[in-house]
């Protein structure tokens, strides 16, 4: 979503090494949306006299200016050259209200399969075009990834395949509300940097998943999407589960041409590049980048041209297990490959919380919860995580565990290796003194020289608990069980390190802080109580992937 990654990574990740001569021209169209609101699209052609029309096209819609570049060249002229000279016609749209096209920016929401669908009304009118051959592919990083997932959730049966990185396929719970908590530093930054600061109170009174939301979920219109997608994304990526998740539902629940067409690749990567040294891990250098480039023009030749090539050959999914970073001979930091995600094999196993800050396979029996306070005036600074701006990635925790309102259950040294492969999720059952407030969990690597070292983190705001299309109040006191989604991982955890779960109710400015009051202009101090007896069992679940799964 940050205009440097899909200005400069994108021409990087095509291996663009182009000079102004040659460059194919534009030839500037516009497209009627189904509401009237024209957007700028430049249309770039192979020359005939080496191909003969019609042709295939590869459509791109950004939100950055398609006229971006520099020295006189843009980005979608560079992107063009590799497409027209193998025989591809590329479309480079503006999307509503950004730069060149009409009508008002509201930030992805007149995409996908809600009450406006820019891009299936753009790749209809691609279609109609003398030069197209009735087929079309999207490629994209970021926001534009974004808008080719949301694209596909219109359902539009032209629209064959897609390439996209690192870009959310839920908008609501990938990018905007996961857990139903505002995604404070990373939205307002990036809206207000787009020149829409005016639209926040928009998103801030849509804070549930009401039917905004819903038309721009991909995995909500699964059945529908007819597109062979090739995902690519980054374990400390911001919006990570959009290509795990993405993937998942549509190489098991898409319509015709999606179901059981969809590719996965996942690295240690974050949205800050790809490599190899994140946040505060710095992982082989032998191994931690791949080369994708080829394979790009290999999928759409593949889907688009009915070509036999590589793409016949490839796994479904291939992931980078991260390991231990210090230790050479530790099992992990290599690349696996599986027909499905999670990959078939892994099991559900839980730990759970117990006195005096342990984390064990076996529930406890203590009856004594744990409480903190919670100040909203004085919330838990972030430190690390998936996020948009820095800090970015692995970051050790030690620093805020001694805080009063950080609670940490810890297991002891492990005492063989264990490959978390999948999603992790924190079942807490928690009261609290105030009417709302958030819980947050934080998973680390706990090494053996005591750093603490953040993998994921996720949180739930309390009066979602129940729903996210919906708020109910707590009544204070009662104890309710919360599912805190903390997303997707593969990683093992080395023999002699420790697994920790954070237990806290901010993480500033990551996430909006919550005043622990329904009422608006309330700001309370929350009195919040953690539970891990034998009725209420607070745990942490991994998908485990056996030992002997965990080689090449």
């Amino acid at each position: 979503m940050i205009r440097r990654h899909t200005l400069y990574l994108a021409t990087a990740m095509l291996s663009v090494l182009v000079v102004s001569c040659g460059l194919p021209k534009p030839h500037p169209g516009i497209v009627s949306t189904r509401d009237g609101t024209p957007l700028a699209t430049d249309v770039f052609l192979p020359k005939e006299s080496d191909i003969q029309p019609p042709y295939p096209a590869i459509l791109v819609r950004t939100t950055y200016n398609k006229d971006a570049g520099r020295a006189g060249v843009t980005m979608a002229q560079m992107i063009a050259k590799q497409y027209t000279e193998r025989g591809y016609t590329l479309v480079v749209q503006d999307t509503r209200g950004r730069f060149g096209s009409a009508g008002v920016d509201s930030i992805f929401l007149t995409d996908g399969a809600g009450y406006s669908r820019d891009g299936y009304d753009t790749i209809e009118w691609i279609t109609q075009q003398p030069w197209s051959d009735g087929q079309v592919g999207m490629w994209g990083v970021s926001a534009q990834a974004i808008t080719s997932y949301l694209a596909a959730a219109s359902g539009h049966p032209a629209l064959k395949c897609a390439w996209v990185t690192m870009g959310g396929s839920n908008l609501y719970h990938d990018i905007f509300y996961p857990g139903g908590v505002f995604r404070s530093r990373m939205v307002d930054t990036w809206v207000t940097g787009q020149g829409r600061a005016d639209f926040l109170p928009f998103i801030h009174s849509h804070s549930s998943y009401d039917r905004h939301w819903q038309g721009v979920d991909i995995t909500n219109h699964a059945s529908g999407v007819r597109t062979a997608f090739y995902h690519t994304g980054g374990w400390f990526d911001c919006m990570s589960v959009g290509q795990t998740r993405g993937f998942k539902a549509l190489h098991e629940s898409g319509g015709e041409g999606a179901k059981g067409q969809q590719m996965l690749v996942m690295g240690p990567w974050s949205h800050a590049g790809t490599g190899r040294t994140q946040g505060e891990l710095t992982f082989p250098d032998n191994n931690a980048t791949i080369k994708l480039n080829k394979e790009t023009f290999a999928w759409f030749d593949h889907h688009l041209k009915g070509e036999t090539n590589t793409i016949d050959s490839l796994p479904p999914v291939r992931y980078y297990l991260m390991g231990d970073v210090d230790d050479s001979t530790a099992p992990g930091n290599v690349w696996l490959s599986a027909d499905s995600w999670p990959p078939a094999g892994v099991k559900d196993r839980s730990f759970f919380f117990g006195d005096n800050g342990g984390l064990n396979e076996s529930a406890s029996v203590s009856k004594a919860p744990d409480s903190y306070s919670y100040d909203p005036r004085n919330p838990v600074p972030t430190l690390g995580g998936l996020n948009l701006f820095q800090p970015i990635g692995p970051a050790d925790l030690t620093s805020i565990e001694t805080r009063d309102d950080v609670v940490s259950y810890t297991t002891p040294p492990l005492t063989e290796p264990l490959a978390v492969v999948g999603p992790v999720g924190v079942t807490l059952w928690a009261s609290s003194s105030a009417e709302d407030t958030d819980f947050m969990a934080m998973l680390t690597d706990v090494y053996p020289d005591g750093r603490s070292m953040l993998i994921l983190d996720g949180p739930i705001r309390a009066r979602h608990r129940d729903s996210f299309t919906e708020e109910t109040p707590m009544s204070p006191g009662q104890a309710y069980e919360f599912e805190i989604d903390l997303w997707e991982t593969a990683l093992v955890f080395n023999k002699g390190h420790r697994i920790r779960v954070d237990i806290t109710s901010s993480s500033s400015p990551r996430f909006k802080v919550n005043p622990n009051a329904v009422a608006a202009g309330d700001t309370v101090v929350a009195v919040n109580t953690i539970y891990h007896d034998g009725a209420r069992p607070s745990s942490i679940t991994f998908a485990v992937l056996p030992p002997e799964a965990t080689t090449p």
